[in-house]
């Protein structure tokens, strides 16, 4: 290594470029093979394999003239990012400088040139390494042809180019550079520390290919690719020289994609449609989804001030023809009345016009961009990297598990970066209709990239309409004679029918504008701008409203700050926290029992051995019997193990680990009686201590916890957000919903902040009619997602079900089952509230405010007949 690159270890690379766990375990595995074989020209192929099979057993042949290693990674978890940190890694470890990196086709070779060669695309990879302070060159197009050899004379180059601009004998790559005096393949070849990187690496293995790259002579090959396996004839042909592999079903499990989900019909045997009836009810249903999801992802950046995302519908067809023929049937009026027409895109290798589809399908996230639904056959399976590609439909297509997984892997990319906890953001979905029972089974499988809870039925998703919360607020009644005079309007129906529209129009825009989550506090002036925006909008209010420029001015200020003042009594006054000292971050763990399956000791015997020293073959046992264990106490020995755990707080959780040690010398007792308990215990305590330590570091068994956290009010937020809904039906509060709670929008609520909401289960509907007509509530807020700045357990963010507000106090308030009432995530937030009320209490009395409490309340406890002074008596601080 470099000295003065010491600091670039493997562990150091990853922390710097954030490498996500499959691309850090690639990066070890790497670190770990060079740190037992040596590349170089011209090295003992045979040995070095036989060493890498015996530390990756999986890799049983390079499969080229070098030594070459494929890592397996699913798609999404982000291979070009791996290839920088492969580079760092070779250069700062290594000293290797010439990196020759091939692409398949075009879109991914655009992509690497831009992705390893410009610092200032957000995607560079290599960002915040300083040993690249001067970053990498890229060579790639023909830079070699008419630049000078010092071209090349730098601390890095990478060489990006397509396969095929050097898989031929006829190449321009091949044929003499007289700068270099020889060809550039040439000059390639006898660098002595070219290190070769495969991106896509199954479209290499082809004979072709394969010879190509071997002319190279690199002294090392990486492989990166989702794809296993290659075409040998009619069959199917698995890579032999993959050292580790990260399959999209862990992938979607540990987080790093969307999760996918088969939608089908219910009831309805497919066997008995046509292909043409089997096309049309897919598509159909694919569109309904897409509705669904577009307006899910617009309430979802209303709501938190993301950027808005436009998803887009994938149709796979069969064939050219068939796709010509679902474009045409897509584009009539016979599908969805022409919706669709010039908002969809067919694209295959006998459509015309390449280079204008080209662009139309790589724009396809902006806005500006109409397409809605591409239309393809086979061109789409990699190198096109989306992120809001959220509907699949195959028609007729994707039989094979292999060929679904590479369908379905171009949707899985998170449009955020991360998951966002909001189910439809973080879904694809994949219209499964004849496909279903296949895709069941498949969920059935330990490697599916299903589960088998996920599946949705078409008959579930209701058509979705978006609406935003509106503020409930009883406004005197407007004086219209008296503002017409105060005007100089005629008494006219067409003046009073005006004035009285411009009213309403005065409430609307203050009321939105205070109320939305991204604009500050409104100025009177700002807002009377908007309000003679909206009215100019109408040819007759404008022509009104021309009349009376001139007194209108000071009629609107004085109508727009009665309005502001009644909009902002309406409202529940939040206080702001700021955190002063953050504390020390703890472990809070939770109550739980072990799972005894895993541990599996036994006794072992007191066997000595006996050797004779000048005969080795000459050795005997003398079998004798247990240590003589008097006074070795099984659970103290393992509470010493326990307490030398860094995250573990003796003092905070010492009940817990009395119960977890019992549980296991109970276990082992049982079996194998005191003496068997001591023995296991003495030899293999460092072991069972793990076990159980491992087990309370499960996520459902512990949660994050600040102690000594310091924070104070230093302001009150007077408004309240309004939260933008989408909804299938709308219902007065005391109705009974329709299908699912949550495609229920209600309304008519007089006594909330707002005049709607919508709640995520019955006993949240419940208490909200119980504290819509409860005497002692005088106001309530279903807050949105945005409203408390209050996080907890490694900065979630905490979001209450209700406020509520009575005469002398405001209740922050959570319903839960009773199956979560020990869940870690449920008490990390309720210790965060409990604190954020006591604060707020304590602000309050020294301000003149009202004081703050918190209530927990058990769902199974909320009736139609509770009152909600006895609900808070009963579950205060609970």
């Amino acid at each position: 290594m470099n000295s003065d690159f010491v600091m670039y270890t493997p562990e150091y690379i990853s922390g710097t470029l954030s490498l996500r766990k499959p691309q850090e375990k690639s990066l070890d595995i790497l670190h770990d093979i060079l740190n037992h074989v040596t590349p170089a020209k011209n090295m003992d192929i045979e040995s070095a394999l036989d060493a890498v099979n015996k530390l990756y057993p999986i890799c049983t042949d390079f499969e080229r003239n070098f030594m070459s290693l494929a890592f397996v990674l699913a798609t999404g978890v982000g291979k070009t990012r791996l290839m920088g940190a492969f580079i760092a890694y070779l250069y700062t470890n290594h000293n290797i400088k010439n990196f020759f990196v091939v692409a398949p086709g075009k879109i991914i070779y655009n992509k690497l040139k831009q992705d390893l060669g410009n610092p200032a695309n957000p995607k560079y990879v290599f960002k915040g390494l300083g040993c690249f302070s001067n970053p990498p060159r890229v060579i790639a197009d023909d830079d070699y042809r008419n630049r000078n050899l010092s071209f090349f004379e730098s601390d890095v180059n990478i060489y990006v180019f397509n396969i095929g601009k050097f898989d031929s004998e006829n190449t321009k790559m091949r044929a003499i550079n007289e700068y270099l005096g020889d060809s550039f393949f040439k000059h390639l070849s006898q660098l002595d520390d070219l290190v070769l990187i495969m991106d896509e690496s199954h479209h290499y293995h082809a004979e072709q290919g394969s010879l190509a790259l071997n002319d190279l002579k690199p002294i090392l090959g990486l492989e990166l690719t989702a794809t296993p396996y290659y075409n040998k004839g009619s069959k199917q042909v698995p890579f032999r020289n993959a050292v580790y592999e990260y399959p999209l079903s862990e992938s979607i499990q540990d987080g790093y994609t969307r999760t996918p989900y088969a939608v089908t019909r219910q009831d309805i045997s497919f066997f008995n449609f046509g292909d043409e009836e089997i096309d049309k009810t897919m598509l159909a249903d694919g569109l309904l989804c897409h509705e669904n999801i577009k307006q899910k992802l617009f309430a979802y950046a209303k709501n938190t001030g993301e950027r808005q995302v436009k998803p887009f519908v994938m149709v796979v067809c069969q064939n050219t023809d068939h796709a010509t023929k679902i474009y045409k049937y897509v584009t009539s009026d016979a599908f969805l009345d022409g919706k669709y027409k010039g908002k969809t895109l067919v694209i295959h290798s006998k459509k015309g016009n390449r280079e204008a589809d080209i662009d139309l399908l790589t724009s396809v996230e902006e806005f500006y961009n109409p397409i809605e639904i591409v239309i393809h056959v086979d061109m789409l399976k990699e190198g096109w990297d989306v992120n809001n590609l959220y509907t699949i439909i195959p028609l007729r297509t994707a039989a094979s598990k292999i060929l679904r997984e590479q369908m379905v892997g171009r949707g899985l990319r998170l449009p955020y970066g991360a998951r966002t906890g909001v189910k439809e953001v973080d879904s694809l979905y994949l219209t499964a209709h004849d496909k279903f029972d296949e895709l069941l089974k498949e969920a059935q499988k330990g490697d599916s990239i299903f589960k088998a809870g996920n599946f949705i039925k078409v008959e579930d998703i209701a058509p979705q309409k978006t609406g935003t919360a509106q503020l409930y607020i009883v406004f005197p009644k407007d004086k219209t004679l008296e503002d017409l005079e105060n005007l100089g309007l005629k008494e006219t129906d067409e003046n009073i029918k005006h004035i009285e529209q411009i009213n309403n129009i005065i409430k609307s825009v203050v009321s939105s504008s205070i109320t939305s989550v991204d604009s500050k506090e409104p100025t009177t002036e700002e807002l009377k701008k908007e309000i003679i925006k909206e009215i100019e909008k109408d040819t007759d209010l404008a022509h009104t409203y021309n009349k009376v420029a001139s007194p209108f001015d000071t009629w609107c200020t004085e109508k727009t700050e009665v309005y502001i003042a009644k909009t902002y009594n309406k409202f529940i006054p939040i206080p702001l926290i700021k955190v002063t000292d953050a504390g020390k971050e703890e472990y809070k763990f939770v109550d739980f029992d072990l799972d005894l399956s895993e541990f599996n000791h036994i006794p072992i015997s007191n066997e000595l051995l006996i050797q004779n020293l000048e005969n080795m073959n000459d050795r005997t046992s003398l079998k004798g019997h247990y240590i003589d264990f008097d006074g070795y106490q099984a659970e103290k020995k393992l509470l010493e193990q326990l307490k030398n755990k860094a995250e573990i707080d003796y003092e905070e959780c010492s009940n817990l680990l009395y119960t977890l040690i019992g549980q296991v010398v109970s276990y082992y007792e049982k079996k194998h009686g005191q003496n068997g308990i001591k023995n296991i215990v003495m030899m293999n305590k460092r072991d069972i201590a793990e076990k159980i330590y491992n087990q309370m570091l499960k996520e459902n068994h512990f949660y994050y916890s600040n102690g000594l956290l310091q924070e104070e009010v230093v302001d009150l937020e007077r408004k309240n957000l309004a939260t933008s809904y989408n909804y299938a039906v709308v219902k007065n509060l005391f109705e009974e919903p329709e299908g699912p709670i949550s495609n229920n929008l209600f309304m008519n609520i007089e006594k909330g902040v707002f005049t709607n909401a919508k709640f995520d289960s019955r006993p949240e509907l419940i208490f909200a009619r119980v504290i819509e007509t409860d005497p002692d509530v005088l106001n309530w807020l279903r807050p949105h997602p945005h409203q408390f700045q209050i996080y907890y357990n490694r900065n979630k963010r905490y979001e209450p079900d209700f406020v509520v507000e009575t005469m002398g106090t405001i209740y922050l308030v959570e319903v839960k089952g009773e199956d979560r009432l020990n869940d870690p995530d449920v008490l990390a937030k309720k210790e965060r509230a409990i604190k954020y009320c006591k604060i707020s209490t304590e602000w309050g009395k020294a301000n003149g405010y009202k004081s703050w409490k918190y209530l927990f309340i058990p769902a199974g406890q909320i009736n139609s007949n509770s009152s909600f002074m006895n609900l808070a008596r009963r579950f205060e601080g609970m």
